[in-house]
């Protein structure tokens, strides 16, 4: 290979890598770009890096070494595939940071919360109920098979009907 292609490898790349960069400082991330059927062992970014790094080794190798070019060949795709090992760890661990923001209102059985508006007897009607949920202070709509509960008391959320919570008054005694 010649120090022009290995340079032109490295240039474009390396723009690649810039724009890519570029991008998600304005929060437009290249996420569709990445290849769910390959697993977590493949990423359009690190495949990028791979070329960029394996491209800048291979032309500095040319440039400033005495090594053949088929050494050189072998150096820079062996640089190249560590990034690329790098950039595929890196990634996938920035992923694991990453939060949804989806709330399961399954995850409110259990819990306690504070009545919001009335909530009418024997499930005549609805009311509403805030519970902190998944980190987050939530208002639901609940109903109660017993009495009507009051606006500020405390209720345990004891199952789940048609998307609403029923509750029952708590007693932390």
């Amino acid at each position: 290979m010649t120090v022009d292609l290995y340079w032109n490898i490295a240039l474009i790349s390396s723009v690649l890598l810039g724009i890519i960069f570029l991008l998600s400082l304005f929060g437009l991330d290249i996420d569709e770009l990445e290849f769910e059927g390959l697993g977590d062992s493949f990423s359009f970014n690190a495949l990028i890096a791979f070329f960029a790094v394996s491209g800048w080794t291979g032309y500095l190798a040319h440039d400033k070494t005495d090594m053949s070019g088929t050494l050189i060949l072998f150096t820079s795709i062996a640089v190249g595939i560590v990034f690329y090992i790098i950039s595929i760890y890196l990634l996938n661990k920035l992923k694991g940071i990453e939060t949804k923001g989806n709330v399961t209102i399954e995850n409110a059985i259990g819990k306690t919360g504070t009545v919001y508006l009335t909530i009418p007897e024997k499930q005549s009607g609805e009311g509403q109920i805030q519970i902190v949920l998944q980190g987050g202070l939530k208002t639901y709509s609940a109903q109660t098979k017993s009495e009507a509960i009051k606006t500020g008391t405390k209720v345990l959320v004891y199952d789940l009907s048609h998307g609403k919570l029923l509750v029952e008054p708590f007693n932390e005694n």
